[in-house]
């Protein structure tokens, strides 16, 4: 394969070796081949054998509005066996990083009931940005991947794709399937399930299982033998009085007056529970800001902020969710055990109000349809991840007939790194099939040891 004409070598913030950068040139609207265009950035690591295979290993990141080029050294350790005989190529998918970013400004606090507040923020960006809004949509994604194959000379294409990457992989499935040699599925959206409907329970059910987890671990136990309920005692707590406090930021060290009210709280919470490492603090997290002690929390909610919400184009988010998922929901959509959840239905009303105001693009008749295929797919899910939890794995898995499920104990979102899982993905790409792999090395995969201090575990690693 060449990308003769479409890249340039160029650095990597992360990675010590030169790449390679490109663009192409797609249209904004596919079915106007000759209108407007958009450039679609993307990065290739390129094959490290001499004689490499002509199909590609393409990275689709997540969010949606995740930049690729933002987890390329992620990419480049995770395929790094992969990498050896195929190149690698990591795509800013549009309206996000180098591809036209979509950019909105969003913190975590930003989740507020304040419905007048979001509207107004919303159309502030929405008018703020240069772009034809309706062009930005998983087909859009995976009609934009098909030129770059086209234009790459590739035969086929392997596809990893994380969290909405996994969804917009299985969509580019579909559309293309002869030119789909094998799909890689990290943290599964199933295209019949619809993203943000049910994240208040999912975290609810995460939750808990870490609570349990803890329960399990004798350190983690004698530790914080009270921690669900002093969690739920200080969500009451903060919804009756928010507390306000002199903190430190974690970074710069600068000191400024931080408020915690329930809302924040539960939405510091449900970020660490996407990180393993995160987790590991949790309880302590949670027993120390009971016990008045907000610092911890306060680093971690600045952690999700600046480690994951400042890379993503809300904009690109905006205009997928809104019409293809929890936007297209009425407004008693919300169930029961989503309204119950320690995070309530904030974040369903969060995007109701937002995706009011934001303009929508019409998706395929079959779109929510199940992807029913047979190209080989490796679906890989976390025990405890919040938000694709496993039952969506095994939902995508049903009508892909040559599926395998991998699911991982004691990981959060995204679990492509832990353990064995490299290994059999590298595995799996070189020979797209399932049914040859070994998978006994997943069981030996287990949570790693919860903080019971600020020092760390009690059981040595």
């Amino acid at each position: 394969m060449t990308a003769a004409g479409l890249t340039s070598p160029c650095f990597v913030d992360g990675l010590s070796s030169r790449v390679e950068c490109g663009s192409l040139a797609v249209p904004v609207h596919h079915d106007a081949a000759d209108g407007p265009t958009i450039d679609m950035a993307f990065v290739r690591l390129p094959a490290r054998s001499a004689t490499p295979a002509a199909d590609p290993v393409v990275v689709i990141p997540g969010g949606p509005g995740q930049s690729g080029r933002s987890i390329v050294p992620i990419a480049a350790r995770l395929l790094d066996a992969a990498n050896v005989d195929r190149d690698v190529i990591v795509i800013d998918p549009r309206g996000t990083g180098h591809s036209g970013k979509l950019a909105c400004p969003v913190e975590d606090e930003d989740f507020v009931a304040d419905r007048e507040r979001v509207i107004a923020d919303t159309i502030a960006c929405r008018d703020a940005l240069d772009a034809d809004l309706t062009a930005y949509g998983s087909e859009a994604v995976a009609d934009d991947l098909e030129r770059l194959r086209q234009h790459l000379g590739a035969p086929k294409l392997n596809l990893w794709g994380g969290s909405w990457g996994s969804r917009a992989a299985l969509v580019y499935g579909r559309r293309y399937p002869d030119v789909t040699r094998s799909l890689v599925l990290d943290s599964v959206a199933p295209t019949d399930w619809i993203i943000g409907a049910s994240m208040g329970a999912d975290a609810d059910r995460a939750l808990q299982r870490v609570f349990e987890a803890c329960a399990a671990e004798s350190g983690c136990a004698q530790a914080f033998p009270t921690v669900p309920r002093r969690f739920n005692q200080l969500l009451n707590r903060l919804d009756a009085r928010p507390h306000t406090d002199d903190l430190a930021h974690p970074l710069t060290g600068a000191t400024r007056a931080v408020s915690f009210n329930a809302l924040r709280m539960s939405s510091a919470v449900r970020g660490m529970l996407y990180s393993d490492a995160m987790i590991r603090v949790l309880p302590y997290t949670v027993m120390q800001a009971y016990e008045g002690r907000y610092a911890p929390l306060y680093a971690a909610s600045e952690a999700f902020n600046s480690g994951t919400l400042d890379d993503l184009a809300f904009g690109m988010m905006l205009s997928v969710l809104c019409s293809e998922d929890i936007g297209t929901l009425p407004s008693d959509g919300v169930g029961s055990e989503e309204s119950t959840s320690f995070l309530g239905d904030q974040i369903f009303q969060f995007w109701q109000a937002a995706c009011s105001v934001w303009p929508r693009h019409a998706v395929a008749e079959d779109f929510h349809d199940p992807v029913t295929s047979d190209i080989p797919s490796l679906l890989i899910t976390g025990s405890w991840d919040p938000v694709t939890p496993p039952y969506t794995a095994h939902q995508a898995a049903r009508t892909l007939s040559h599926a395998r499920v991998l699911e991982v104990q004691g990981a959060a979102h995204i679990a492509s790194s832990r353990g064995c899982i490299p290994q059999l993905t590298a595995k799996f790409i070189d020979s797209a099939d399932t049914a040859s792999l070994d998978t006994g090395c997943v069981d030996q995969i287990q949570p790693k040891a919860f903080f019971i201090d600020a020092t760390g575990p009690e059981i040595s690693e």
